[in-house]
């Protein structure tokens, strides 16, 4: 009998493995941008930003593996057209672009949900990478900082 998961604990994991070894802070605030770019652009937009910024970049690789991340996650859940798989980056974005209103949306949710796991686990390991090594604040715990009169600095 296969263990039962709740649907976040499977996206959650399916994030993991999109995940580098290391976070570097400007990787984690590329990760932390995905959720409102989804947002704000929509899914085919996003996912060609993604595409655009896999070759020539230092982040190059973990772009590719985000891209990977979409499209299995997508295949694995036949969320456009009923499709578990597409040859190459372009034949999924090509997809996109001509999906029904119902399968983008559903693609969307599915995208958007996985995107904030994304970024949760990459502050996390970010925070984990960089626990013994920087010692200054970080810009997002300053922001949370009282001041010595109790109030925020915010």
């Amino acid at each position: 009998m296969s263990p039962v998961r709740r649907v976040d604990q499977a996206m959650a994991l399916a994030a993991m493995d999109m995940l580098p070894e290391t976070v570097d802070r400007t990787l984690r605030t590329r990760y932390k941008q995905l959720p409102v770019m989804l947002h704000t652009a929509g899914l085919a937009a996003t996912y060609a930003f993604v595409l655009s910024k896999k070759h020539g970049s230092r982040e190059g690789p973990a772009y590719a593996k985000v891209a990977e991340g979409i499209r299995r996650h997508i295949g694995k859940h036949a969320l456009i057209d009923r499709r578990t798989h597409w040859a190459t980056d372009r034949d999924l974005l090509d997809a996109l672009a001509t999906a029904d209103r119902a399968a983008y949306a559903r693609a969307s949710a599915e995208i958007s949900s996985l995107a904030g796991w994304l970024s949760r686990l990459a502050e996390a390991r970010f925070r984990e990478d960089t626990a013994d090594t920087d010692t200054t604040p970080d810009s997002d715990a300053t922001a949370d900082a009282v001041s010595p009169t109790g109030e925020g600095t915010a």
